[in-house]
């Protein structure tokens, strides 16, 4: 089961990890970042005090365009690992770390960036510290079994993606649409949004025929899925919205790691070809990608579900 802390309003955040860190747990954290961001870090920490041993720290650096992987013995950092910073700055991001017996694996955004080598001893690891220009709005720690290949929340590379489309965003699916294909979205709804649509079309114009629309509606706090055939709009299904205004959110057809819903097939899937998303909405990643399995998935099940969806600070 996973354990959460409540929603961070307050930077630098130190806790305390219950149990400690081992083999199998996982650290979530969601959160964005600012306009003009310089860095943040990230610390696993044997103590909760400032000079305590840092057995992993993760700095992104907006300046370098660099993610700085380091740990910090008897007041001393050691060599620095830099990779490259899939994250901009005016954006939200979801970070898990996720420990083995051998490193510390980085996901970032559904997507695995790196891995760090335990320097430190991980029955020393206590303590949890994020500082810096940042604004967190979930912690939480749960037991996690990764696959080794676990890329952008599924088990193996996205094959196609797109990163801060404008809106509307209209795209084709190359190859289209078959059994064993999954599509993610992440993005942000803002404060005041009614409603916004994703679509899988069988064509890229306006009057094409829509497969399957999902509609997020926050008056009714439903979230309607429907079909379009020949101008007709098919029988609504709805479903309760598990989702917020002014928050992040990573949509799979699970949304924020949990399955909210299934909608049968009414149109042949070797018709669709195209994905759209329109209203108000800001999205970050649009990814295609082959799947058998979904790794990721269970821990953004278990870490948001347990987080609550709290809303942005």
């Amino acid at each position: 089961p996973a354990t959460y802390n409540p929603p961070v309003h307050h930077i630098p955040y130190v806790s305390r990890i219950s149990g400690g860190l081992k083999a199998g747990k996982a650290i979530f954290i969601q959160g964005s970042v600012p306009s003009g961001c310089e860095s943040f870090v990230v610390n696993l920490k044997c103590g909760e005090s400032e000079g305590d041993d840092i057995a992993f720290q993760i700095k992104p650096q907006f300046s370098s365009d660099r993610m700085v992987l380091n740990s910090r013995q008897h007041g001393s950092w050691g060599k620095e690992e830099k990779l490259e910073l899939p994250l901009k700055q005016a954006s939200g991001f979801d970070l898990i770390i996720a420990v083995n017996s051998e490193n510390y694996q980085v996901y970032l955004n559904g997507s695995e960036v790196g891995r760090f080598q335990h320097r430190i001893s991980l029955d020393r690891v206590i303590a949890l510290s994020v500082g810096g220009e940042v604004s967190v709005t979930n912690v939480a720690f749960t037991e996690v079994t990764l696959s080794t290949d676990a890329q952008c929340g599924f088990g193996q590379n996205c094959c196609e993606n797109a990163n801060y489309p404008s809106i509307p965003y209209v795209s084709r699916i190359s190859g289209g649409l078959k059994a064993g294909k999954a599509i993610f979205i992440q993005g942000s709804v803002p404060s005041g949004c009614e409603s916004f649509v994703v679509n899988l079309k069988c064509g890229e114009s306006e009057g094409d025929d829509i497969a399957f629309q999902i509609k997020p509606q926050f008056s009714s706090d439903r979230m309607v899925l429907n079909s379009r055939q020949h101008g007709s709009w098919g029988k609504e299904e709805k479903l309760e919205l598990p989702l917020k205004q002014a928050i992040i959110f990573n949509l799979k057809v699970y949304l924020n790691g949990s399955e909210v819903g299934r909608f049968q097939h009414r149109i042949s899937l070797d018709r669709v070809i195209a994905l759209s998303v329109g209203g108000e909405v800001s999205v970050t990643n649009v990814a295609f990608t082959e799947v058998s399995d979904k790794p990721l998935l269970h821990i953004f099940s278990d870490c948001i579900n347990a987080a609550k969806n709290d809303i942005l600070p």
